[in-house]
């Protein structure tokens, strides 16, 4: 009984973080502070524009 209480306990704590997550958008604002940082890494790549 301790198992499941236990068990149950650990996939509602995981459901509303994952939850909370989702409705506040967190994974495309911490995608978004990435994107920021390398963005001029990639802007200053030599580019091969042979087609």
């Amino acid at each position: 009984m301790k198992v499941l209480l236990i068990s149950l306990t650990v996939i509602s704590a995981f459901f509303a973080l994952t939850f909370l997550i989702y409705i506040t958008n967190s994974d495309m604002k911490l995608v978004r502070k990435i994107y920021d940082k390398v963005q001029p890494y990639y802007d200053n790549l030599k580019k091969d524009r042979k087609l």
